[in-house]
This record gives structure tokens, sequence and C-alpha cells, in this order.
């Protein structure tokens, strides 16, 4: 995949879905590490008033976590793949239903019995996180399979890197887009979707129908992305560029 150029994009009529993790901020050892620094919040401020507020973060954490990386700059987001819905007007919305106490107490039992696992709680799922023990990857899937054969069909596994989590059925980023997509400022414009991970193919392929942009950063092998940034400083400088043709 080539690098995204960007001549078309100095018009107004861009609409602009960013994941955060991978994406706008390097990943830490642990996610409650990362944070927003003051150069990212001014992009972004600077981007969401160029664009006439359409732009939004479209990400796996919870909204309450978003908002504790970003502080007082708030704006519209995607939060557990899309199971929480802040719109521009501030609006939230939530379309959920938790994971039975059962299956998330058998998850933490798991988590306690081997050392340098991170099990991340949110208001709708749970994973666990392996970075720092990259050799019990094996263990991890074989585990919450486990745990995911014993729900209903209302909630499926989802793999990321290195995290495995269980949540909701019906949460992904595609519909989170499609979403903003039928609401003002969004509606009408062309998107354009950022993402790094397995869990932003559901975008991509949503973008890709609606004839935007979509970009992955990384390691592109397999994805639906139509472009490729190569890290997270690579995607700031393409976003500054964007803003420098206005």
């Amino acid at each position: 995949m080539s690098r995204p150029t960007s001549p078309d994009i100095a018009d107004h009529h861009w609409a602009w879905f960013l994941d955060v993790d991978g994406t706008l901020l390097e990943i830490e050892s642990r996610p409650d590490l990362v944070t927003a620094d003051t150069r990212l919040l001014f992009l972004l401020d600077s981007l969401s008033k160029a664009y006439d507020g359409a732009v939004a973060l479209i990400s796996g954490r919870s909204l309450d976590q978003l908002d504790e990386i970003f502080g007082s700059f708030k704006i519209a987001a995607a939060a557990s793949h899309g199971l929480e819905r802040r719109m521009p007007d501030g609006t939230v919305t939530m379309q959920a239903r938790k994971i039975p106490a059962r299956s998330v107490d058998r998850i933490m039992a798991f988590a306690e019995r081997h050392q340098g696992l991170m099990v991340e709680r949110k208001p709708f799922s749970i994973g666990i996180h392996y970075r720092n023990r990259p050799e019990l990857e094996d263990a991890v899937i074989d585990a919450m399979e486990k745990i995911h054969a014993e729900l209903d069909n209302g909630f499926r596994l989802m793999r990321g890197k290195m995290v495995v989590e269980i949540l909701p059925e019906g949460a992904d980023k595609g519909s989170a887009i499609r979403a903003f997509m039928s609401a003002f400022p969004f509606k009408g414009r062309l998107p354009v979707f950022v993402g790094d991970d397995v869990t932003d193919e559901h975008g991509f392929a949503v973008i890709n129908q609606l004839g935007g942009m979509s970009i992955r950063v990384g390691n592109c092998a397999g994805s639906a992305a139509k472009w490729r940034l190569e890290n997270v400083a690579d995607l700031r400088t393409w976003l500054q560029s964007a803003l420098d043709l206005l």
C-alpha cells in the first residue's frame, strides 16, 4: 500500500474518524499510562474547527477512559467499540447489556493466577491484556474462549493487539461510523477513518463502501484499508499537512 496523499482533502467536505491507541497515541505497557500530549490536543482542536466539528474519536476505550486521556478537550466519540456514543452536541447514548458477574469473576480469577496479565473492565465489556506476558497468549485465548462459550449468543469474543475481550454483539466501529454519518455535522461529507488494529477492520469496510479514505497505521497485511501510514508520528504529520493546505 502506498502512503496517502492529501490534495483533495483541502476542501471542507471530509469527516474525520480517528482511532486512539496505536493511531493517535503510542501503545503503552498499561492502558492507564496513555495520555494525550499538548501538541495532539492542539492538532485535534484545529482539525475540528477547520472541518466544522466533523471529527470523532472511534475507540475500544470507554467514554470515561477517553475523557481521562483527553482531559477537558471533548469531541464526538464512539467508545467501547460503538456501544457508547457522544455526539458533537454532547448527547450521550449507550446501547448494550452487561456481561454476567459470574463471567467477570472467572476472568478476574484467571488473571490473578498469572502474574503480569492485566484485566481491563469497561461499562459493557472486559478484556485481558497480555502485552507484558506474550508467552501466555494461547492460555489467555483458551481461557476467554471457554468463558465466552458459556455465555448466550448476545456476546462475542474479539481479539486485538495483545488483548482478548468479551463484549456485547452489535458493537463494532463500522456501525458507529455509519451512525455518525447520518447526523450533523458528518452527514453529506466523505469520511476518513484511520486505525491500526484488527478491531478497526469493520470501520475500514464501511468507509470503503461509502467511498471514503480508509487508512491503516503500521502493518496492513490482510487489511481492508486502502492506504497506509507508517506510525503515529507519520499520522500526525499527515494530519498537520491536511490543515496546512486549507
